[in-house]
């Protein structure tokens, strides 16, 4: 029997820290292009710049930052997250209707015949980590285009939609894809939080200069992404703090 006071003494178990690891494979060319991008290059004398193609992996740490940034009480980057979540979404519902439009090409075939599915013989192996929800949305959208470009040629390989339209669905999915992309790119990164904002210190007046006043229901946070962090209480307009956040970054 054991003693009651060396019961007392045992410590209670503890479950190790929570740990996952996580893998993508891209098929097509169309897809690898995507997630490696594209540096900015100059064409021949008298044309255009190409504009640089930001990769994936920039867009995933991008969207940390914006997540890291919102935990921070940053509205702009809170406004940023909703902005990147809804073209999320209007991106997954093309490309949700470009593999529709495929899926039912690819079922128009007779009912003898039997087809499987389309894959690379060495497709690219990646090792994904994201620090922010929104951040592996972004990996999901791009692994739903190359499925999409995969089902498109097969499509095409037998003679079920043309050449024309396929090009069409590949440009269609692949600016829903870069549209994604866009709202992280470009973005100016301040620090700044509501309190400088509602108090117009000199970081909340710097940034308000350089991106515009938030808009009041972001600011209250009636306006939030499902994937913005808890919200920090929100203070009264008080009088103007003396100590002013970092510069512009």
């Amino acid at each position: 029997m054991v003693d009651a006071t060396e019961k007392k003494e045992e410590k209670s178990p503890r479950a190790g820290a929570l740990k996952s690891s996580l893998s993508i494979e891209l098929h097509s060319r169309y897809a690898i292009h995507l997630w490696e991008g594209r540096r900015a290059e100059k064409t021949t004398e008298g044309q255009r710049k190409r504009p640089e193609i930001v990769s994936m992996p920039r867009v995933i740490q991008r969207a940390g930052m914006i997540s890291r940034d919102a935990s921070a009480d940053n509205p702009y980057a809170d406004a940023l997250l909703i902005a990147l979540e809804n073209a999320l979404a209007n991106a997954s519902a093309t490309i949700h209707a470009l593999v529709t439009e495929t899926d039912t090409a690819l079922a128009s075939l007779p009912a003898s015949v039997t087809l499987s599915d389309v894959v690379s013989v060495d497709p690219l192996n990646i090792g994904v980590f994201s620090r922010s929800p929104l951040g592996y949305r972004c990996v999901w959208l791009l692994v739903g285009y190359d499925q999409l470009a995969m089902k498109t040629f097969q499509a095409l390989h037998y003679g079920l939609i043309s050449r024309q339209r396929k090009d069409q669905i590949l440009d269609n999915g692949r600016h829903a894809v870069r549209r994604v992309y866009g709202v992280v790119q470009n973005h100016r990164f301040v620090v700044v939080t509501r309190q400088d904002i509602l108090n117009k210190t000199p970081a909340g007046q710097q940034a308000i200069a350089l991106l515009g006043e938030p808009d009041p229901a972001i600011m209250d946070g009636s306006l939030r992404s499902a994937f913005s962090p808890p919200l920090r209480s929100v203070p009264a307009t008080s009088d103007p703090q003396p100590i002013a956040k970092g510069p512009l970054r």
